[in-house]
């Protein structure tokens, strides 16, 4: 008479596969959270170029010169005959967000008030727009110093209320350590907080120092 012979798996050898495949899924998971993120990381680039280029557009159309927030109030709403999706306003990251929900980027106030093309002499090094900050109202910043002379001191940044209107408008790292930006020649780049403010604020967001005649926030 033969025995019959279990080939079942032993409680040992079911602890050493389930131990396995946890390991396996922490080593694994975080890469695919970051493939993830990079692929809207990508998205969101597409995104902000399109806006860079409507901008683009924009200023042929209209004398060569910037938007005005003065008449439009919303720098966005000039772009729309220049857009194809108003998705392109929304970041892949961002999702839905209390703050704005028009959109999740946010024009440095440098060209929301009319500027002339001609007067951004290094506009491949400037940046034009950046990533909104989550939960944040505006969708415009201030690269510039509320007293207009302390240039590399963060904290001279500060609107009437106290709040920082520059680095507290933008999100520092909405994409694996970075963000998405548009410069004025209608280029987009990914790039980390710190390159952006180097070698001192304003860095790539005014090179110029330019403060334009505004009488708001923008």
């Amino acid at each position: 008479m033969h025995r019959t012979r279990h080939t079942g798996f032993t409680l040992i050898e079911l602890l050493v596969v389930i131990a396995i495949i946890a390991i396996l899924a922490a080593i694994l998971f975080p890469v695919f959270a970051r493939a993830r993120e990079k692929a809207r990381q990508t998205s969101c680039l597409n995104n902000i170029k399109q806006l860079g280029t409507a901008i683009m557009m924009y200023i042929q159309d209209y004398d060569e010169k910037f938007v005005t927030t003065e008449t439009y109030w919303r720098w966005y709403t000039p772009m729309m005959p220049y857009v194809m999706n108003t998705q392109i306003f929304k970041c892949p990251s961002l999702g839905d967000d209390a703050g704005n929900q028009y959109t999740d980027y946010s024009i440095n106030g440098v060209f929301a008030h009319g500027i002339a093309q001609s007067k951004i002499r290094l506009a491949s090094g400037t940046i034009m727009i950046g990533e909104r900050r989550q939960d944040s109202l505006y969708d415009g910043y201030h690269p510039w110093p509320g007293n207009g002379t302390s240039w590399s001191d963060m904290n001279a940044y500060t609107a009437a209320d106290g709040h920082n209107w520059f680095a507290g408008h933008l999100s520092p790292d909405r994409h694996n350590g970075g963000s998405n930006y548009a410069f004025a020649d209608g280029h987009g780049k990914w790039h980390k907080w710190g390159q952006t403010i180097t070698p001192s604020p304003p860095g790539m967001h005014n090179p110029e120092g330019i403060i334009p005649d505004t009488g708001h926030w923008h």
